[in-house]
Parts: structure tokens; sequence; C-alpha cells
């Protein structure tokens, strides 16, 4: 990459990403299952094809962060919705940002705190290695000085994760959370929207739930090389507004539906998540 022009490695993910797409089977079968609940239009070649260019999407922003953190590259970053951004920013109190596995969450999430100007704290799986995860973790390290308002935090079994976002929130911090796949042991609950009923994981809503904090969706997908754009919605959650879990998950499924439907693309999930019961 370091000797390679852009335009060249962006040319040469296509064939790589085919093999590994031909190769990843079970990621493979996640995908297209779940376009086939979100485009059942589209039949099984499209379903197909579409899954290959989920995946090369992906590939995509991934040379974006290599680029970015590794080789200097500027990435190009515009806001949709300046007013919510400057709701957010002004909240007295502690507020919850939902996102999804959309665009790039590690460019996302530093470029999102520093634009917003307040400390933001944001959610991240550990990852499958203890050596991945040594190697990922330096590399947030190394960028602390570029991102000080960029704070992250891991779901470990043995950190009691809840009660220290719980804490942050209630103490008026921003925390930044994921509110789309479901992995591992994360527990799941289910919303529907039309004919789609969806698996979402369960603990932002609880978090949501038992702070009672202001909700604002947040998502960044890519438009072209090292460049991207953020949406940032108005709240669908109020300050204060007592709703159950499954209230939670009907309001905020509403609003990353309607991300999906246009960007489906780069969503990056790699798990059967939608399903279409009627």
């Amino acid at each position: 990459m370091r000797i390679l022009p852009r335009w060249l490695c962006v040319l040469l993910t296509g064939p790589v990403v085919f093999v590994i797409y031909h190769l990843a089977h079970p990621q493979r079968r996640g995908i297209i299952a779940n376009l086939e609940a979100l485009r059942p239009e589209d039949g099984p070649l499209l379903h197909w094809w579409g899954g290959y260019l989920v995946f090369r999407q992906f590939a995509l922003t991934y040379l974006d962060r290599l680029w970015h953190i590794h080789f200097g590259h500027e990435v190009k970053w515009e806001a949709v919705g300046e007013e919510n951004m400057q709701a957010l920013r002004n909240e007295p109190g502690g507020a919850l940002v939902f996102t999804i596995h959309a665009g790039n969450y590690d460019l996302g999430s530093a470029l999102f705190a520093s634009k917003l100007g307040r400390a933001l704290h944001t959610v991240r799986t550990p990852e499958q290695t203890s050596s991945l995860q040594a190697l990922r973790k330096k590399e947030f390290d190394d960028q602390k000085d570029q991102h000080p308002n960029l704070h992250v935090h891991y779901n470990e079994s043995y950190s009691h994760l809840g009660l220290q976002l719980c804490n942050l929130l209630t103490h008026g911090q921003l925390v930044g959370i994921q509110g789309d796949r479901v992995v591992m042991d994360v527990s799941p609950t289910h919303a529907r929207i039309g004919p789609l009923q969806f698996r979402l994981p369960r603990g932002p809503l609880v978090l949501a739930e038992m702070t009672r904090v202001p909700c604002y969706p947040v998502f960044l997908h890519r438009t072209g090389v090292l460049s991207y754009r953020a949406q940032i919605g108005a709240p669908f959650v109020a300050a204060g507004e007592l709703l159950k879990v499954d209230q939670l998950a009907d309001r905020w499924l509403k609003v990353m539906h309607e991300f999906l439907v246009e960007h489906w693309d780069q969503w990056f999930v790699f798990e059967h998540l939608v399903t279409r019961v009627a």
C-alpha cells in the first residue's frame, strides 16, 4: 500500500474480494439471507451479487482505515443534520448515540468525536484472538493524542460494562453504541416493521430504558475513497421519556430501517438478522 497508487489498490480489491466471498460460506449466507428479506424483488442472482457488493464495500472501508491510520491520509467528512449535531453538542446531560455497522466505525467514531467537540465514549466488541486484540488496543492507544475526545470501552465479560455506561450517562457523558448486531453471547430482542422481523441486541435498549437519556441516531456511509458522510438524526427518544425495551426497539428499528433501505450495501453484518415473516 505504501508503493501502489490508490486507484490500483481499489481496483485489486475486486478480484481479491471475489475469492474471499466465495470461500466465506457462513458469512456469505448470512448477508444473502438478510438481502432476501430486505429486497425480495431482486431474485437469487442479484442477492448473490448484492452480497459481493457488501463484501467489497467492507474491504474498501478497511483500506481507507489503513491509509488514514498508518499512512496519514486525510479523510474527507461531511455531515447531514448539523442542527441535530448542535443539539447533541448542547445536551445538558448524558445522551446515547445509536449507530450500526456501516461505513467505518473506527474512522467514524474518531471523526465524529472531533467534530462534536465533546467527549464520546464508544463500545467495541473484543477481537476474537488475544494477539489481534492487543494489536487493536495498541492502535487506539497510539491515536489518543490525535483524538482526545474519543474513549474506547470493550464489552468484556468481566468488565461490568453496563454499570460503567450507566454511570457515565448519569454524569452527563455521551455514549456511542451499535444497535444492530447480535453476536456471541449478546442477548437478542425482536422487533418488527411491516413484514420484516429483526433480531436486535438487547443491551443498548436496556441501557436506554434505565437511564432515560435522549437517543440520537447517527449513521455513517462511504461516498468514495477516503470520503464519508454522517447522517445525524433527531432524537428518537426524548430526555426523560419512559419507554420499555419493546417500545424502544420499535422506534430504533424504524430509524435504522430507513437507512438500510437506501444503503443496504454498506450494512456490514455477516449474520442472519432479518426474516420476512408475512
